[in-house]
């Protein structure tokens, strides 16, 4: 999903019990696994990313191909993810035209993993740091005007009253670890709850439609890692979409004013497919998402940073 270093190498074993095709760098389940998807032979050249004790993404080689293998502690969480990928596909989202979805290479539930296509374009984070704003914001216009109305049932009910149960759970996590900015959570929560709007046309979507999702294919975007998928209205992405500004400003703060460009370009191409108060909701939410992120990891500087999203998603109102 990520493009890898040309140096092809083992990645250090990643000791994680939730799952066991990697658990204690024993590698021969996965190998057998790739085999059993028609990947005879293939080897892992980079570990893309970890989520202990939910789930593993692997880059891997077979012959001259790259593929992704993702590897889940829940194999129900292949099922659902692969249901996801066989829906948009039959949708036309997977059929090698742009804008599309990586093409689905096989499952395995007994290994609890899924395997998709590497695409060889970048990811939009890419052009944004190197001053290519516009075309990263239209990009990822033209995903969600592509995927605004398909008519694909699945995925949990995420309109705003079914919404409002995780943003709960999202200001319970900063509370735990800092008091005083859970008290500021829950008042936007409380905003948020006294402010519900129309829920809208529902329909799949994303759920975590960030800039590092969308890849830039050349004659349009394709769209990666669907774990989080929903069903609900476009301002979920598109609120998800527009909170992104604010997380760079406090997560890579040299980049930011042209992740605020790429962001307002975004916002100006589908203008006409949103609401303002569903994007304005939905971005407050996203945007406590992002808070409860740090609270639950706390990296050095964490608080701050919350804070300032937290203080964001107030603003909402103002």
């Amino acid at each position: 999903m990520l493009r890898i270093a040309a140096r092809m190498e083992e990645p250090a074993p990643v000791e994680d019990p939730a799952l066991p095709a990697l658990a204690g760098g024993r590698h021969d389940a996965l190998a057998a696994a790739l085999t059993r998807v028609g990947l005879r032979g293939a080897r892992t050249v980079a570990l893309l990313k970890h989520h202990p004790g939910s789930r593993c993404t692997l880059a891997i080689a077979a012959g001259a191909d790259r593929y992704v293998v993702k590897l889940f502690a829940d194999a129900g969480k292949v099922l659902a993810l692969s249901a996801v990928h066989q829906v948009l596909a039959g949708a036309g989202f997977a059929s090698g035209a742009v804008p599309t979805v990586p093409r689905l290479i096989g499952v395995d539930t007994d290994a609890a993993l899924l395997v998709t296509e590497m695409y060889a374009g970048p990811p939009i984070t890419e052009l944004v740091e190197r001053g290519e704003c516009d075309r990263a914001g239209r990009l990822a216009a033209q995903w969600l005007r592509a995927a605004a109305t398909p008519g694909l049932t699945l995925g949990d009910p995420y309109d705003p009253r079914h919404a409002l149960e995780e943003i709960h759970r999202y200001v319970c996590t900063i509370a735990s670890a800092a008091g005083e900015l859970g008290g500021r959570a829950g008042a936007v929560w409380d905003r948020l709850a006294a402010d519900i709007p129309p829920p809208g046309y529902s329909d799949l979507r994303h759920g975590s439609f960030y800039l590092s999702h969308v890849f830039d294919l050349g004659d349009g975007p394709g769209v990666i890692d669907w774990d989080s998928f929903r069903q609900g209205p476009v301002e979920v992405d598109a609120g998800m979409m527009s909170a992104m500004a604010a997380r760079w400003a406090v997560r890579r703060p040299n980049h930011a004013g042209a992740a605020q460009r790429a962001i307002a370009v975004f916002l100006d191409e589908v203008d006409d497919l949103v609401d303002p108060a569903r994007l304005r909701w939905y971005r407050a939410a996203a945007l406590l998402k992002f808070a409860s992120y740090l609270a639950r990891r706390r990296p050095d500087g964490w608080a701050v940073s919350a804070a300032s999203l937290i203080g964001d998603a107030a603003m909402a109102w103002v």
